[in-house]
Order: structure tokens, then sequence, then C-alpha cells
């Protein structure tokens, strides 16, 4: 057995559509998408496994636990939003009000001489806890001179969410004396109702939940060649998640399904152990995929479709139990939201972009092995913008 099957026997073979360039991504909470959230993970889904040359036909599954830290969200411009562009329901809170003064000042100062203007900085922090569970079959018979790997996958999460709004009031322009008592007296009304308004929308916010997420289904075509593996499918996102239209935080994505079409490859750039080059025991792989989304009956929201694509580098050490890499990978809206829930946001499009690092290890005389990952967003518009690691334990059955 050369080093290269050492690493992978072990490891490899309980992820055979995993392993087939990870066209089953992992979905977590991700100001495009409804709710600053989309199905197609904000993170990189590339580990070990890609070094792997086969497949071994029959029966497999993992278990997964991945963290999220999402502790800002980004505008259009790519800045952290404000009171005036904060996601909250179908519309912002106010950040510029008339005042509404000539009942008050019985017609001596009109309706909008002056305005109430609010704004102020969004603290948001969301830590998230997903257990996700994959299980599937590969066929021993072969199609196109390439076996078929049909899978699902499922999640429990537990997360909590806090986000606090400061806002700092101001009244433009500065009433002369005489008209100061009418006008701060409406504004401190209207102020009033603006800080109801905004207890109100927090409170859909700032909630602690769990439940079961939403299923993937996935039919994956995989055929190596030589040095190379090419990986084509298709996954069907189906919404079995807890879902509530009312509330901020949800485990689920809402009443809707998503089709997500993708190819992947992966080649071996010097399968030969016994050299001492540097490119030996190295695999780079790549994939891309498009993510259709239907409408969400609940909201008549309708997310754009998204283009994924990612790249990674994998070196399996002497001896075949420890595997380094790093991926890159990117996220990117390419057709507007729509429907009636989309209110008066604009139709601004969510991208997100990311890197990070992973390190694999076979048990010793075992059929098992964990991959430790991490990612780092690092250019985010209309979109969360978080950190995650993610623990896989693999297992041959």
């Amino acid at each position: 057995m050369n080093r290269r099957e050492a690493w992978n026997r072990p490891v490899i073979r309980v992820l055979k559509t995993a392993s087939c360039l990870a066209l089953i991504a992992i979905a977590t909470n991700a100001v495009a998408a409804e709710n600053s959230r989309s199905r197609q993970s904000p993170m990189g889904s590339f580990g070990g496994e890609i070094a792997a040359p086969l497949d071994s036909p029959g029966f497999f599954g993992s278990a997964l636990l991945t963290y999220a830290h999402v502790y800002s969200v980004k505008d259009d411009a790519g800045n952290d939003i404000t009171s005036a562009t904060t996601p909250l329901g179908k519309s912002p809170i106010p950040s510029s009000v008339p005042l509404q003064t000539a009942t008050p000042s019985k017609g001596a100062i009109p309706n909008g001489t002056y305005t109430l203007n609010g704004m102020g900085p969004v603290n948001f922090l969301h830590n998230q806890s997903v257990v996700t569970f994959l299980g599937g079959y590969l066929t021993e018979s072969t199609y196109a001179d390439g076996h078929v790997s049909f899978s699902f996958q499922t999640s429990y999460s537990k997360m909590d969410r806090t986000m606090d709004i400061p806002i700092t009031f101001g009244v433009t322009p500065t009433p002369p004396p005489a008209q100061a008592p009418v006008v701060n007296a409406v504004a401190a009304a209207t102020q009033a109702q603006i800080t109801a308004q905004l207890a109100a929308k927090l409170a859909t916010q700032n909630m602690s939940l769990e439940g079961f997420g939403d299923t993937e289904l996935s039919v994956v075509w995989i055929r190596h060649q030589d040095r190379m593996k090419v990986a084509a499918g298709v996954s069907l996102f189906v919404p079995t998640g807890s879902y509530d239209a009312n509330r901020g935080p949800n485990p689920g994505y809402g009443k809707f399904y998503s089709v997500r079409p993708g190819v992947a490859v992966t080649y071996s750039l010097n399968p030969n152990h016994t050299s001492q080059d540097w490119d030996r025991g190295v695999t780079v792989a790549g994939r891309v995929g498009y993510m259709i989304n239907g409408t969400n009956t609940d909201t008549d929201y309708r997310t754009g479709n998204l283009v994924n694509a990612e790249l990674a580098i994998v070196k399996v050490l002497e001896g075949g139990r420890w595997a380094f890499g790093a991926n890159l990978y990117r996220v990117q809206q390419v057709t507007d939201d729509s429907g009636t829930g989309l209110g008066t946001n604009p139709a601004l499009r969510y991208r997100v972009s990311g890197i990070g690092p992973f390190v694999s290890f076979k048990i010793p005389g075992k059929d098992a092995g964990f991959n430790l990952s991490f990612s780092q967003n690092l250019d985010g518009h209309n979109a969360q913008f978080a950190n995650f690691w993610q623990l896989r334990f693999v297992k041959d059955f």
C-alpha cells in the first residue's frame, strides 16, 4: 500500500460524495438575500479528502460540527450597516422625519419646517452551532465510466442573536428660542415613537432558539481518469427546517425550494510519493455551482440566483497521517431579489468571499479521521460578515 492509499482508505471512503469535490456544501446562516441569509454556505467546504484518488462503492455517512460567529452586517458599499439601512422587516428605521408642528403651534410653524434626524450603528452578534448529518450510497455500477452517488444531509442548529442600535437624535435646523418649546416637545414625542418602533423590531431579533434545518438531496456523477477526478451533480434543498417569518434568526430558510447544479475537478500534481519534489502529495481542486431559488410563500420574497466558486490546495505529509491545505471561495448573487416581500428595500445583490486553512488527521489503526477547518470572510456586500470553525469526523461503515 502506498502512502496515498494509507491516507485515503481509512479517512476518505466515508465521504464518497463529499470527497467528490464537496459538491455538497454545509449550509449555514449568511442585505440582498432575504433577511441577509442564503442557503449557499458562505464558507469553504474543501478538506483533506480532495486528495482521495478513488472512492469505494457502498453506503457512507459523516457527522460535522460547525460554529459560526457573525459579528457584523455589510451594506452595498461593504461598510457596516447603520440604523437607516438595517434590514429589520420590510423597511428600515427612518433616519429623517419631518416634524408635524402645525397643529401644536396653531399653524405658526408649518409641518416639515424642522426635521428630527436619528442615526446610529448596528451592534450585531449572532453565534450558531450546527450539527450536520450526511449519508448516502455510491453505486458499484458505472455510467459513462463514472459512479453515481445519492445522498442526503440534514442539520440541527442552536443559535443566539443579540442586536442593539443606539441612535443619537437631533433637530435641524436649530429652532429659535421662541419656537424651541413647541419644536422640542414634538421632537420628543416623535423620538419616543421611533424608539418604540425600534424596540418592537429588535424584539424579533434578540432571541435564542434551536431546531432542525432544511434537507439537502444530491445526485453526483463521479469519474476518475489518471490524476484527475471530475464530479458533476445537482442538489435539491427542501424546506423541512424550523422557520417563522416573524422572527429574525431561523434554523430553516423559508417555505421555498432551491436547486443547485455544479461541477468540480481535482488534480494530483505528483502521485509519485517516492520523489523528493515539492509537489509530492499535492492536490489542487476547484468547483463552481449555480443556485436557483424559488419564492418564499410565507413572505412572497424570492432571493436572486447565486454563483459560488471555490479553489483549494492540499498536501499529504510523509507517512500519510497528516494533511494540510487552504481554500479560497466566493459567493455572488447574479439576479435581483423580487416579490412583494421586498418592500421598500432596493434590489441589492449579496456577495461575499473568504479564505481559510484546514488540517486533516487519520487515526492510526482505525478506519476514521478528522478534518478541522477555519474560514474567514474577507469581503462582504449586502451580507453578514463572519468566521467559521468546522470539525468533520469521518468513519467508514
